[in-house]
């Protein structure tokens, strides 16, 4: 393993000389050196997604379990391979075009800063950060180095958000004030630390933990159910806001909440509620009014069947409902493609509807065109790690079991000194301070 303190110097170092290139340094059908940090799970969806892509190359592959990443080695064989990503960097970082990082939300931060100051374009999957104070971090990076940066909320690509875009600025739906977004019930554990296990052969447990603090090695962690646990993940909220909070965030251009009121079935320690109720009121702009974007997960706080879908019509597991003055929209996950309901109406309107062009590239290809200096990142960091921090808000908001009152223009929480102290998260384990 690297140095930490000889690794993070000579980053700063290459930091020190970055330069922004060009769009004409490469070629229209030339392709880019990706690295993967992470090519197992997420990772692997990410490798495979871009097997067949034109514009990459697989240059480097970076995981801290050996066997979670057997399928990408199996479909890349010759693609060098690291445990740690440092090592990728230090032994690629002249030759890499960007890097994709597929790591537990604990981590991203470190992983993401340790590449953007080597240099490297980043994409990294949602939430951005494992907290506040990181994801500002990470925003001024961003800005300070000029890198393509893109948050892994891939429905922000898509057409659903594009025709709602579009719908909004014809105004299909009237006077629109609130919205609500859901997902299933998944991410919640027991209150209680899991018996210590031997660590499995291939991975490496403390690279695994990287910044938080030092705990003994269980399954109960790995491979997904990290996400439920407060110091590696962001529960269902984080898994599931970046995605379906999307569309109402960005078409009506929501920023820092003014206020989050929570229903819920009780605080955990060490993991998150089961059932969850959420209502984040955004103050008035000058060009809407006061907004209010419900969330809804869990059994006994499930997002209520809307009474204009019709009974014979499937209610989606996850995804979002604008309601409208003239009309209320359904969308599924991701920023699915919207739909007036009833169907009924919809059919009704469709001569009125807005014609959209839909062609544009994916949110993979929109990075690395990005990076080619042909586009810009839509879900860019500074878009990516606003929502993330709405989003936090939230979760900060139930990990106290109480409502929050947060000044939007400061962006800082008010009368509550517990919950300020959350927006910076756990401290860093030593040695992994970046």
């Amino acid at each position: 393993m690297p140095n930490r303190r000889h690794f993070l110097s000579k980053s700063a170092a290459v930091f020190a000389g970055i330069q922004i290139l060009p769009r004409s340094v490469f070629g229209a059908n030339e392709k880019l050196n990706i690295g993967f940090v992470g090519a197992g799970g997420k990772g692997w969806h990410a490798v495979q997604s871009l097997l067949e892509n034109p514009l990459v190359n697989h240059a480097a592959f970076a995981d801290v379990d050996e066997k979670r990443a057997t399928q990408s080695r199996q479909a890349k064989p010759d693609v060098p391979f690291y445990s740690d990503f440092r090592k990728m960097l230090d032994r690629h970082g002249k030759e890499l075009d960007g890097v994709i990082i597929s790591t537990p939300d604990h981590t991203h931060h470190f992983n993401a800063k340790t590449c953007l100051l080597a240099g490297k374009p980043v994409y990294l999957e949602k939430p951005l950060t494992h907290s506040i104070a990181e994801a500002r971090d990470l925003m001024a990076l961003e800005k300070k180095t000029g890198l393509a940066c893109q948050m892994g909320n891939q429905g922000h690509s898509g057409g659903g958000l594009l025709m709602l875009e579009e719908w909004a600025k014809a105004g299909i739906m009237g006077e629109v004030t609130e919205a609500y977004a859901w997902a299933g019930p998944k991410w919640s554990v027991p209150d209680e630390r899991p018996a210590a296990s031997a660590v499995p052969a291939g991975l490496d447990w403390d690279q695994w933990l990287g910044p938080a603090a030092m705990v003994p090695y269980s399954p109960k962690y790995l491979p997904g159910a990290w996400r439920a646990w407060y110091e590696f993940g962001c529960g269902t909220l984080g898994d599931w806001a970046c995605h379906n909070m999307d569309a109402p965030y960005h078409v009506w251009a929501l920023d820092c909440p003014s206020k989050v009121e929570i229903q819920s079935s009780g605080p955990s320690k060490l993991s998150f509620p089961k059932t969850v109720r959420l209502i984040f009121t955004f103050p008035a702009t000058s060009t809407r009014g006061e907004f209010k974007l419900h969330w809804f997960h869990g059994d006994n706080h499930a997002m209520p069947r809307p009474p204009e879908l019709e009974a014979e019509r499937k209610f989606p597991e996850g995804g979002t409902i604008i309601r409208g003055s003239k009309a209320t929209v359904l969308m599924g996950t991701h920023a699915g493609t919207p739909r007036v309901i009833p169907e009924l109406k919809m059919r009704e309107m469709v001569a009125t509807l807005p014609k959209v062009n839909l062609k544009r590239s994916d949110h993979w290809d929109n990075w690395l065109l990005s990076i080619k200096g042909q586009e810009k990142c839509r879900s860019s960091f500074a878009y990516g790690g606003r929502l993330t921090e709405a989003m936090h808000y939230g979760n900060i908001a139930l990990h106290l079991n109480r409502n929050l009152t947060i000044d939007p223009v400061t962006r800082s929480v008010l009368g509550d000194e517990e919950a300020s102290a959350l927006m910076s998260g756990p401290p860093a384990r030593d040695g992994w301070k970046i």
